[in-house]
């Protein structure tokens, strides 16, 4: 499948990007800085040089692909607003090229789902990152208004360990009740954005992952 990844160069991002080249994926990805790509001069790899936050570069990078997985993530900037500048010019980019299936990467934490954190880690987002969790609040409902098969995924608090996915749980938000603690790895969270992305399972559900 021809897959488009926006944030290959982050943490999250680079996972997918090599877990789609394992599988076999063809993939063009968006990045600011090709020279930060280790896979720049794969075959298999288009790369665009643009910007997520503006529609016209990630047009470029979406044209021709089944689907969109936007990894993008803050790092330690717990003040950024980088969700809500990149979801509607995301969204406005995915339509005028044609391409439907978008998994979006956010947080359990995110806006109103700050309600199905454990309450140590609800008690962490709001004294830590209360600023970051509203604006991927305010981006995950941009992205669930839309029109497109999208998939909102919510990992709980990122941990250090294992480097090899598998084993970790799935639970839709709606639906369900109760606070949702524990941990996830990152090639968990990668995993399950490729897998939603190649599978159709999860249109329009927003999804916590933990293990």
């Amino acid at each position: 499948m021809q897959l488009t990844v926006l944030g290959a160069t982050g943490p999250i991002g680079g996972l997918v990007l090599r877990q789609a080249l394992a599988a076999g994926h063809r993939v063009t990805v968006l990045v600011r800085d090709e020279a930060r790509l280790a896979q720049r001069d794969d075959e298999r790899v288009t790369v665009v040089v643009g910007d997520a936050a503006r529609a016209a570069d990630v047009e470029a990078a979406a044209r021709g692909s089944r689907a969109l997985i936007c990894a993008l993530g803050p790092g330690k900037d717990y003040k950024s607003t980088l969700a809500t500048r990149t979801a509607a010019p995301v969204l406005e980019a995915m339509a005028a090229a044609g391409v439907r299936r978008l998994v979006w990467l956010s947080a359990l934490g995110s806006g109103g789902t700050v309600r199905r954190q454990s309450l140590l880690q609800a008690g962490a987002s709001r004294l830590v990152m209360g600023t970051l969790m509203a604006d991927k609040g305010v981006a995950d409902e941009t992205v669930a208004r839309s029109g497109l098969d999208w998939t909102i995924a919510l990992p709980v608090m990122f941990g250090n360990g294992r480097t090899a996915p598998g084993g970790y749980e799935t639970i839709p938000l709606d639906g369900t009740r109760g606070r949702v603690g524990g941990r996830i790895g990152r090639a968990d969270v990668a995993d399950f954005l490729l897998s939603a992305a190649t599978g159709g399972q999860w249109i329009r559900r927003r999804v916590v992952l933990t293990r």
